[in-house]
């Protein structure tokens, strides 16, 4: 049924179920993985400088999401034969819809035919103030979108 399955995935227990799923759907469909991470050095601007051991926000973003990339591709890896994964990080400026735009551009000139996601399930106050990532790509998406939320309870405010 799926012969390109793409996996968005940023080092969260969340994501990690994610790719889990992907790759027993892969496994028993036969299809190929992407993984995907699509930095964003906004998300470093928090951090005190004196907390950041690389020389820009960027640098620590683009180290950030090859970690994330390396420890996914091993994990699919020791499940499906190499020439069956592959990696692609995505490098993000603004905030969340354009990183949710550019995971779905990117699935769609890759020829994927589902994205799979993983959700934190975050609820009330800290989903208004931090949006969802799942949603926004809902919304963009025009490929069918295997959505698997946390094992672990929601987060409440």
């Amino acid at each position: 049924m799926y012969q390109h399955l793409l996996v968005a995935v940023d080092g969260s227990h969340t994501s990690a179920n994610a790719l889990n799923h992907a790759i027993a759907l892969a496994r028993h469909e036969g299809t190929r993985l992407t993984l995907v991470n699509v930095a964003n050095p906004a998300e470093y601007m928090a951090l005190a400088p004196e907390f950041l051991q690389h020389e820009s926000y960027e640098a620590a973003a683009l180290a950030e999401g090859n970690t994330v990339l390396e420890a996914a591709v091993a994990t699919a890896r020791a499940a499906l034969s190499e020439d069956k994964v592959a990696s692609h990080l995505l490098m993000a400026t603004k905030g969340a819809r354009e990183m949710a735009k550019m995971l779905v551009d990117y699935a769609e000139v890759q020829g994927a035919d589902l994205l799979v996601i993983g959700t934190h399930g975050r609820s009330g106050l800290m989903h208004l103030l931090m949006g969802s990532f799942a949603e926004t790509v809902m919304r963009e998406t025009r490929l069918p979108l295997l959505v698997i939320r946390s094992d672990e309870e929601p987060e409440e405010d």
